[in-house]
């Protein structure tokens, strides 16, 4: 596969700086004292009686060379050494000083070629020299012959054999001869329509957990204004792609955004303006109906004096995990998390060594089922430059990272990937160099073989409206796992449309609250399976205002078999309860336990009230008064659906809370 991602960022500048782009694989940064000691070794050749070659010609051409090189010419002096070693073709001095002038000019592919020659023609060639080939060659995807030349030259200094870079670069050697040798995954890649791509360079995407929006940077020339741009998708077809607000694109560069699961928050970067902390900053916008608010910088403690940018955001868009080079990580860029509680944005927690090596993660992208964590990073074996590894939650910590593999990575830089929902096809951008200058970039997508598919997450939409006029309401959205009480979704609905999206990680029992102040709260359970994201589940919800004589349903209370012995499973209804009980103090409840019609009534009547009387006691517990709240059992005098049924009897078997009167 091609390169992912032009990212303007990726290397902490805008690529209006960079030119030729630099490859930052292991090899070009490492050597960099080497270059140095190959250029001061070649001057020291040139002036110097002792050449290797016997033609006259070729020995008076390299003398030309040097005056050039002296004057500062280089490519008059290489002019002269191609010519020295047409006469010569075994001129080693000229091949050696040859690829230390064209590495000074930034011609990676003929310092490769020189250096080359300089191996063959050389009786002993300079180990710094080899250990440059080894990368460069590596670099190309050249595997074997890499370890030709790491071979060569561990012969020579065996002692750099525990360096980091040399044993990286090993590692790495084995893993991509294993991962081209035997893997046996086809990747086929299409080029999203040119309603999407009609830029010059689009990179960097981010998708909504429909597929129906897709949000990216664009720019109309190779070191020109980056702006962000959306395109939707009606009746299946992409419509061409847009500005995404005059409120966030300005004269300045914004790119690398990334939206939430609803596409109605958004987080992106800005290097160099906008009252920015550092050299770039992330920045907020919120969308309410159909516009954008106006940026804010997400300020301290998420933005430094440092570098903070290629933001992703957890499907409620409460969790956001980011690249920077801020002091307290392992290494040049690691990945940083920060959770955003009541409208505050936390500080920031490094993702840790499980994640971060001592060089570069950048790019990552948290998939909507909120577990599973992909990103670029050059400091794992791998297959060349940046390779695209995914890690997953565990707890409190991440797992060790995998390398997605051959073909999706290659010896080319991967830098960017975003996943969609159900974890079927990936977004991503592809670039055309030459000479490592970046001609242009696509946005394309591919199918994820099987065993890189992320666990999926499923999702529903819908509307929240007033039970009494039908009136759209923003009410909040928590959505629980019933396993550990743990939420897993929290989001808001639209203010004005009322509208919502309400995100389900598959494979899990989970509870859903809908809440709004001065309204009793709906409740849900989910027992999530795969869904269609061409035909998601639709659900409007209606929330009855605080008044007398209205009832809710307890519909994640959970008892023990034939008990009345709270399960945990309950924690987040009894939660819910006790915080609708504290934002309304002036209302008196009544807690009914109700049965269904199986077995004996006086039984009944006992088990419905002693259930009643836990949910009454955890209640009380947690500091509501007891001149607000009632208990009694009902047995199966109030049935809601009929007992002829299984599923009619389960729906009987319930808690209620029933308003008696308002305390005004």
């Amino acid at each position: 596969m091609e390169n992912f991602a032009t990212d303007p960022q990726i290397h902490g500048y805008t690529l209006r700086g960079l030119h030729p782009r630099v490859k930052t694989s292991g090899g070009f940064f490492s050597f960099c004292i080497s270059c140095l000691l190959i250029i001061s070794f070649s001057h020291f050749c040139f002036g110097q009686s002792s050449l290797s070659t016997s033609s006259k010609k070729a020995r008076k051409l390299y003398e030309k060379a040097d005056k050039q090189y002296k004057n500062r010419d280089f490519y008059a002096a290489i002019d002269y050494l191609e010519q020295s070693v047409r006469e010569d073709p075994d001129f080693f001095e000229a091949y050696i000083r040859m690829g230390s002038l064209y590495n000074a000019i930034g011609r990676e592919d003929s310092v490769y070629s020189k250096f080359t020659s300089y191996i063959r023609t050389a009786p002993d060639p300079i180990a710094s020299v080899i250990e440059r080939l080894a990368f460069m060659a590596f670099d190309r995807g050249e595997y074997y012959r890499s370890s030709s030349y790491l071979s060569k030259f561990l012969d020579k200094v065996p002692e750099r054999s525990s360096d980091f870079e040399i044993n990286l670069l090993s590692r790495s050697i084995d893993f991509a001869i294993n991962q081209v040798t035997n893997s046996k995954d086809s990747v086929l890649v299409a080029t999203l329509p040119k309603e999407v791509n009609r830029f010059r360079l689009q990179y960097l995407p981010s998708v909504t957990i429909d597929d129906a929006a897709i949000f990216y940077t664009k720019r109309d020339n190779v070191r020109g204004d980056e702006d962000i741009v959306v395109s939707y998708k009606k009746d299946g077809e992409w419509l061409p792609a847009q500005s995404v607000s005059s409120r966030i694109n300005t004269p300045l560069n914004e790119g690398a955004c990334a939206v939430s699961a609803d596409g109605r928050t958004m987080i992106f970067t800005s290097c160099d303006g906008r009252n920015s902390l550092g050299s770039c900053d992330l920045y907020i916008s919120k969308k309410v109906g159909d516009q954008w608010s106006y940026p804010k910088n997400l300020g301290k403690p998420v933005n430094t004096m440092y570098w903070e940018s290629q933001p992703s955001l957890s499907a409620d868009g409460k969790t956001l995990y980011f690249s920077s080079n801020r002091r307290g990580g392992f290494g040049g860029r690691d990945l940083w998390v920060s959770t955003n509680k009541k409208g505050n944005w936390s500080k920031p927690i490094n993702l840790g060594e499980n994640v971060n090596t001592r060089k570069d993660e950048t790019t990552p992208f948290i998939h909507p089922n909120g577990s599973s964590l992909y990103f670029s990073a050059n400091g794992y074996p791998g297959m060349g430059g940046y390779d695209l590894y995914v890690s997953e939650r565990l707890d409190s910590t991440w797992s060790q990272p995998k390398n997605l593999g051959y073909p999706i990575n290659t010896y080319k830089d991967e830098v960017s990937i975003v996943i969609n929902a159900s974890g079927s096809a990936a977004y991503f951008a592809k670039e055309q160099q030459k000479n490592y200058e970046i001609l242009d970039s696509k946005l394309v997508s591919i199918q994820l073989p099987k065993q890189l598919e992320p666990k999926a997450a499923s999702y529903i939409i819908g509307k929240i409206m007033d039970a009494n006029d039908e009136s759209p309401l923003k009410a909040d959205i928590q959505v629980v796992s019933l396993l550990n009480n743990e939420t897993v979704y929290n989001s808001t609905s639209d203010s004005i449309s009322g509208s919502y999206y309400m995100v389900l990680p598959v494979g899990l029992d989970l509870a859903a609250y809908v809440k709004k102040k001065g309204y009793l709260y709906s409740d849900f359970q989910f027992t999530t399976e795969n869904n269609s994201l061409h035909r998601p589940d639709t659900i409007d919800i209606y929330l009855t205002p605080v008044n007398e004589g209205k009832k809710l349903i307890l519909k994640n209370i959970y008892f023990e078999v034939d008990s009345y012995k709270l399960n945990d499973r309950s924690l987040s209804e009894l939660q819910n309860a006790y915080e609708l009980l504290k934002e309304n103090p002036d209302i008196k409840v009544e807690i009914a336990g109700h049965t269904d019609n199986t077995g004996d009534y006086l039984y009944n009547l006992s088990l419905s009230e002693l259930r009643a009387k836990a949910v009454y006691e955890k209640m009380i517990l947690r500091g509501i008064s007891d001149d607000r709240i009632s208990y009694k059992g009902y047995a199966d005098t109030q049935p809601t659906e009929s007992n002829e049924t299984e599923m009619g009897r389960k729906s009987n078997r319930r808690i209620e809370f029933r308003v008696l009167r308002m305390m005004r």
